[in-house]
């Protein structure tokens, strides 16, 4: 039977849904409806504006043709191109004779150098394929955004205690949005391009760490501050040869340590920010660090790689155990209660799990245990749900598992409950969009009390807060 039988209905033309309410799916007018007409749950939650005219232009690559060129000499433009682009590329440059016409020794010479870097190039490739991409590229290989290059919005953030929500947007500016101030703060500085992840220090209500190509950038943001726009001295940058562009971020749960990840870096760096050192963890196998997850305790790292390789540290002594993902890489993961961790490799529509007793058990014949199967089904309205797993999150409480996947524009919403040591699923409901709006990114509120609520970007910019929740006199 497919994991999808027993799901409410979608809601008709026109329409979406708002709420769950004590298993009502509320339902209303895509244009016209509230969701206040049925919870007032979300009342105070800031809403998230984030419209295209407030997108700054940014120079890209693909721009750059706009500007007049300027006819340079020989060595300035091979100077020129070094500067920007590297040695490789500026070789190339000497040895093209549409560019060089001054020199052909130099051109002739420049074309077996470039022969012979070719060749350590592609060599050097087939032992670390997770370099053969770089800066955004990486970024854009490894996003659970989906669309990272070209969405409206990249990632976002709930803050660990209040209600408080960082979002990076399309012009690398990151806006904090929150429900007891109405101004907006924009967090921006010249080190902060191709803005990646974002993640929020734990028992701190001003510090933001922002994953971006550079590295990280550790803003510390006055609460109580009016300024919009905080200068770039209230930031600090933190970066290291070779470990760039940052793909994930993520802050312990005591606050204490900072992770950062690179998909160009088979290091993990260790972050004391206050001291703005980092202690690289590092293994051989597997390629660059693609993200990393802490457990709720902070007892255990979860590491994932470019390769179907991945890692869960023992936090007290930094040991890990090794594991490895059929088939393909690990694209989604998420801790929950009791330490237990679900995972799902890129391109398969399966959902596993790792539980206690088998993690750092040390025993060999441990293996990872399929928990829901999300094959690709039609729907009796036509619509498809289910596939390849873009991305997936799991609320604080451990109740409720939010699905996105690649091939729909769906969200899939379970319930989950651990009895007896086993992990059970059951169905809740679809969020939708409006007309053929596509969800890019969403999260879990974690101080919401009432239940749970699954915050929502969608390709049109739009940001929606779905709570589900239950009455005590339900």
């Amino acid at each position: 039977m497919s994991a999808f039988h027993g799901f409410p209905n979608l809601p008709g033309p026109d329409e979406i849904p708002f709420c769950k309410l004590n298993e009502v799916y509320c339902c209303g007018n895509a244009r016209y409806g509230n969701i206040t007409t049925f919870t007032n749950s979300t009342k105070n939650h800031p809403h998230i504006n984030v419209t295209r005219d407030i997108h700054h232009h940014r120079t890209t690559d693909e721009n750059i043709s706009m500007y007049i060129d300027v006819e340079d000499n020989l060595l300035k433009k091979i100077t020129s191109v070094w500067y920007k682009q590297g040695f490789l590329d500026a070789l190339g440059v000497a040895a093209d004779p549409t560019v060089n016409r001054e020199s052909q020794v130099l051109a002739i010479t420049a074309s077996y150098v470039l022969k012979v870097a070719n060749v350590f190039t592609a060599f050097r490739y087939f032992l670390q394929p997770h370099l053969k991409d770089i800066g955004p590229k990486i970024v854009a290989n490894y996003s659970r955004t989906r669309n990272w290059g070209n969405s409206p919005i990249k990632c976002m953030a709930w803050h660990p205690h209040t209600t408080k929500m960082a979002v990076a947007t399309i012009d690398d500016n990151v806006r904090v949005y929150c429900s007891e101030v109405s101004f907006v703060s924009t967090l921006k500085c010249k080190a902060q391009g191709h803005v990646s992840a974002l993640s929020w220090r734990p028992y701190s209500a001003s510090e933001l760490a922002v994953g971006c190509e550079q590295g990280v950038i550790v803003w510390t943001v006055d609460p109580n501050s009016m300024f919009t726009k905080p200068s770039s001295s209230n930031a600090v940058v933190l970066k290291r040869p070779g470990h760039s562009p940052v793909t994930d971020i993520s802050w312990s749960p005591n606050g204490d340590l900072l992770i950062s990840c690179s998909g160009a870096d088979t290091s993990m760096l260790i972050w004391d920010v206050s001291m703005e050192t980092a202690v690289p963890l590092r293994r051989v196998a597997g390629g660059g660090i693609v993200f990393a997850r802490w457990s709720f305790d902070a007892g255990k790292v979860f590491a994932a790689t470019s390769s179907i390789i991945f890692r869960v540290w023992d936090t007290k002594r930094w040991t890990p155990d090794r594991w490895c993902a059929r088939g393909q890489r690990v694209v989604a993961a998420c801790w929950g209660p009791k330490d237990i961790l679900l995972f799902a490799a890129k391109g398969e529509p399966m959902v596993f799990a790792l539980t206690n007793t088998s993690l750092m058990s040390g025993s060999q014949t441990s293996k990872a245990i399929p928990v829901l199967d999300v094959t690709k089904v039609e729907l009796q309205t036509g619509e498809s749900v289910g596939g390849p797993i873009l991305d997936m999150c799991w609320d604080p409480a451990g109740r409720y598992l939010a699905i996105m996947f690649e091939e729909s524009h769906l969200i899939a919403v379970f319930c989950t409950t651990h009895l007896m040591m086993q992990l059970k699923i059951t169905p809740c409901c679809f969020v939708c969009g409006i007309d053929s709006e596509v969800p890019l990114t969403m999260a879990f509120q974690n101080n919401f009390t009432e239940g749970a609520c699954l915050t929502i970007a969608w390709s049109s910019s739009r940001v929606q807060h779905f709570p589900i929740i239950y009455t005590d006199s339900y």
